[in-house]
Protein backbone atom coordinates (compact mmCIF):
# COMPACT_ATOMS: atom_id res chain seq x y z
CA UNK A 1 0.00 0.00 0.00
CA UNK A 2 1.53 3.34 -1.08
CA UNK A 3 0.61 6.54 0.64
CA UNK A 4 0.44 9.30 -1.97
CA UNK A 5 0.08 12.76 -0.60
CA UNK A 6 -2.92 14.40 -2.37
CA UNK A 7 -1.20 17.76 -2.13
CA UNK A 8 1.70 16.52 -4.28
CA UNK A 9 -0.47 17.37 -7.29
CA UNK A 10 0.15 21.04 -6.44
CA UNK A 11 3.95 20.78 -6.59
CA UNK A 12 5.33 23.44 -8.89
CA UNK A 13 2.36 25.72 -8.33
CA UNK A 14 1.97 28.86 -6.23
CA UNK A 15 -0.84 31.25 -5.38
CA UNK A 16 -1.02 34.86 -6.42
CA UNK A 17 -0.61 37.05 -3.31
CA UNK A 18 -3.20 39.50 -4.67
CA UNK A 19 -6.10 37.36 -5.94
CA UNK A 20 -5.21 33.83 -4.79
CA UNK A 21 -5.22 32.32 -8.28
CA UNK A 22 -3.17 29.10 -8.57
CA UNK A 23 -0.41 29.39 -11.18
CA UNK A 24 2.94 27.85 -12.00
CA UNK A 25 5.91 28.79 -9.84
CA UNK A 26 8.04 31.42 -11.53
CA UNK A 27 5.21 33.09 -13.43
CA UNK A 28 6.09 36.69 -14.12
CA UNK A 29 2.48 37.85 -14.22
CA UNK A 30 -0.74 36.47 -12.76
CA UNK A 31 -3.01 35.20 -15.51
CA UNK A 32 -6.13 36.14 -13.54
CA UNK A 33 -5.55 39.66 -12.14
CA UNK A 34 -2.49 40.72 -14.16
CA UNK A 35 -0.26 41.56 -11.18
CA UNK A 36 3.47 41.37 -11.94
CA UNK A 37 5.32 39.11 -9.48
CA UNK A 38 8.90 39.84 -10.48
CA UNK A 39 11.01 42.62 -11.86
CA UNK A 40 12.32 40.52 -14.78
CA UNK A 41 10.16 42.40 -17.28
CA UNK A 42 11.27 45.81 -16.03
CA UNK A 43 14.09 47.66 -17.72
CA UNK A 44 16.66 49.30 -15.47
CA UNK A 45 16.98 52.96 -16.40
CA UNK A 46 18.82 55.83 -14.82
CA UNK A 47 16.80 58.66 -13.37
CA UNK A 48 16.54 61.67 -15.66
CA UNK A 49 18.93 64.49 -14.81
CA UNK A 50 17.38 67.31 -12.82
CA UNK A 51 16.52 70.24 -15.03
CA UNK A 52 16.90 73.86 -14.18
CA UNK A 53 13.97 75.18 -12.25
CA UNK A 54 12.30 77.91 -14.27
CA UNK A 55 11.31 80.76 -12.06
CA UNK A 56 7.78 81.80 -12.76
CA UNK A 57 6.01 84.95 -11.85
CA UNK A 58 3.86 84.56 -8.77
CA UNK A 59 0.24 85.08 -9.75
CA UNK A 60 -2.18 86.58 -7.29
CA UNK A 61 -5.48 84.65 -7.56
CA UNK A 62 -7.47 87.76 -6.69
CA UNK A 63 -6.44 89.20 -10.08
CA UNK A 64 -8.82 86.76 -11.74
CA UNK A 65 -11.76 87.48 -9.45
CA UNK A 66 -14.95 89.17 -10.60
CA UNK A 67 -14.11 92.24 -8.59
CA UNK A 68 -13.53 95.45 -10.52
CA UNK A 69 -10.86 96.60 -8.08
CA UNK A 70 -8.04 95.00 -10.09
CA UNK A 71 -6.87 95.50 -13.65
CA UNK A 72 -6.78 92.53 -16.00
CA UNK A 73 -3.20 91.23 -16.22
CA UNK A 74 -1.28 91.41 -19.49
CA UNK A 75 -0.54 87.93 -20.80
CA UNK A 76 1.52 86.75 -23.74
CA UNK A 77 1.00 83.52 -25.65
CA UNK A 78 3.16 81.83 -28.23
CA UNK A 79 1.71 82.42 -31.67
CA UNK A 80 2.35 80.55 -34.84
CA UNK A 81 1.82 81.69 -38.43
CA UNK A 82 1.88 78.10 -39.70
CA UNK A 83 -1.38 76.82 -41.11
CA UNK A 84 -2.02 73.09 -41.25
CA UNK A 85 -3.77 71.86 -44.35
CA UNK A 86 -5.98 68.86 -43.70
CA UNK A 87 -6.99 66.52 -46.48
CA UNK A 88 -8.47 63.08 -46.89
CA UNK A 89 -11.56 63.52 -44.73
CA UNK A 90 -15.03 62.68 -45.99
CA UNK A 91 -17.08 64.89 -43.67
CA UNK A 92 -18.94 67.75 -45.31
CA UNK A 93 -19.96 70.57 -42.98
CA UNK A 94 -21.40 72.83 -45.65
CA UNK A 95 -24.84 74.28 -44.94
CA UNK A 96 -27.52 73.87 -47.56
CA UNK A 97 -29.36 76.91 -48.90
CA UNK A 98 -32.73 75.15 -48.75
CA UNK A 99 -34.92 76.20 -45.87
CA UNK A 100 -36.64 73.15 -44.44
CA UNK A 101 -39.61 73.54 -42.18
CA UNK A 102 -39.00 72.36 -38.65
CA UNK A 103 -40.96 69.21 -37.81
CA UNK A 104 -42.94 70.98 -35.13
CA UNK A 105 -44.50 73.33 -37.73
CA UNK A 106 -45.57 70.71 -40.29
CA UNK A 107 -49.29 70.19 -40.63
CA UNK A 108 -50.03 66.41 -40.48
CA UNK A 109 -52.80 66.84 -43.05
CA UNK A 110 -50.21 68.05 -45.61
CA UNK A 111 -48.07 64.90 -45.29
CA UNK A 112 -48.20 62.36 -48.12
CA UNK A 113 -48.29 59.06 -46.20
CA UNK A 114 -48.66 55.61 -47.81
CA UNK A 115 -51.76 53.54 -47.12
CA UNK A 116 -51.31 50.92 -44.37
CA UNK A 117 -51.02 47.24 -45.36
CA UNK A 118 -53.73 44.76 -44.38
CA UNK A 119 -51.92 41.88 -42.64
CA UNK A 120 -55.02 39.98 -41.47
CA UNK A 121 -55.20 37.69 -44.54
Amino acid sequence: MTDVDPLSALKGYATCPVCGCIEQVGSVRCSECGTFHSGVHLEERAAPPPNEVVEREVIDPSVYSLSDSRAIPEEEFEESEEISSWSGGSTDFTMSDEDEKPLSKINPDELDLPEPEDLTN
